[in-house]
């Protein structure tokens, strides 16, 4: 059951971290395994269905829906039951720790569990606020290392909406408040469901998902001179263009569900890209989304004029969520690089995962 309403935060103020703002009910259970280990993959948000459902906080729910991508850059999480203490203990090397103990004090009132626990993390490439969903994979990877630890009493269908609605993110010297940034579930659906596309409708539930084939390669680009921003300030930039996300949506909302649905799903199914790619850089080359994002980075709407000829090399081309990177899959990895480049954006190549988080190690 959700708080009663005077508990039910409709506002973007920040909050302390472990607060449970949507609680779950889980049969209270011991801890099956004393040691696992995990590694988490990351992804890319291509493009939000209804960008207008992000503007109102409807105490963390958030319904825009979202197509993202799947790619091998992973975290590996390390947590291990400690029957001396009730406390958890983060490894001093791990970084972004306010977000490691808000993920682990919530998995702690979900499943009730007394015992304390040591948790550690390491992140491939520690690329923030860039459009990867770097603080909610790693409190995505926490949860479900956690969830192991018992034997999975949450099921992922459960624990995906469970970790989008009570999603926060680290203040610059603040380590006990977090951000209410809008969280639609994509991170927490790339480790639980396989395939390396997912489409995500309505409050966080995964209604398609298809592996791509191992072929294809991902080039991730950057601005050169992006430094990265807090996230609260981030979101209080966010704020001043929500006007711009509510019209977008109003305005190209049905299109885009008529497509999805008619000529995107359809065309996955028999193996045809085109339709999707089409629907993802029309959204955000023609429907005004990258500019609406450019609130992350004023230059982005140059850059989009600039790496538009990849749309010639690559499957998917698109901005991933707000920014600032860009992504394109594609057969064609040196061209796309290349047009990247000149643009004035740094750039590395990954690929698909059509995995969910994989077990290293359970005892």
């Amino acid at each position: 059951m959700p708080y009663p309403k005077y508990f039910m935060k409709n506002d973007f103020t920040p909050f302390d971290v472990g607060t449970v703002w949507n609680p779950i009910h889980v049969k209270k259970c011991r801890f099956k395994y004393r040691h696992v280990e995990l590694m988490y993959p990351s992804r890319l948000n291509a493009m939000a269905l209804d960008p207008s459902k992000i503007a109102n906080n409807d105490n963390l729910r958030y319904s825009p829906g979202e197509i993202i991508f799947k790619i091998k850059l992973y975290k590996k999480v390390l947590v291990e039951i400690d029957e001396i203490t009730e406390e958890i203990q983060i490894e001093k090397s791990s970084a972004r720790q306010s977000l490691i103990r808000h993920s682990a004090m919530i998995m702690k009132k979900a499943i009730g569990f007394k015992n304390g626990l040591k948790i550690s993390v390491e992140t491939q490439k520690d690329l923030r606020h860039v459009g990867l969903g770097s603080s909610s994979g790693l409190i995505a990877s926490v949860a479900c290392a956690i969830n192991e630890l018992y034997g999975n009493p949450i099921s992922k269908k459960v624990l995906l909406k469970y970790l989008a609605q009570n999603h926060g993110e680290e203040i610059n010297n603040n380590p006990g408040k977090l951000s209410p940034v809008q969280c639609i579930g994509g991170s927490a659906a790339a480790g639980l469901y396989s395939g390396s596309l997912l489409i995500l409708a309505g409050q966080s539930n995964v209604i398609f998902n298809s592996s791509l084939p191992a072929i294809l390669k991902v080039v991730m680009a950057t601005p050169i001179d992006f430094n990265p921003i807090d996230a609260y300030a981030l979101l209080q930039k966010e704020i001043d263009s929500f006007p711009n996300f509510i019209a977008c949506g109003e305005k190209y909302g049905r299109e885009i569900a008529y497509r999805l649905v008619h000529e995107a799903i359809p065309g996955i199914k028999e193996k045809n890209l085109k339709p999707l790619g089409d629907l993802i850089f029309d959204y955000r080359f023609k429907m005004g989304s990258i500019e609406n994002c450019s609130y992350c980075y004023p230059l982005l709407p140059k850059i989009a004029r600039a790496i538009c000829p990849i749309r010639n090399y690559a499957d998917i081309l698109s901005l991933s969520s707000v920014g600032p990177s860009f992504f394109a899959i594609t057969k064609n990895p040196k061209e796309c690089k290349e047009i990247f480049n000149k643009a004035g954006l740094k750039t590395f190549i990954t690929e698909i995962d059509n995995k969910t988080y994989s077990i290293l190690q359970k005892y």
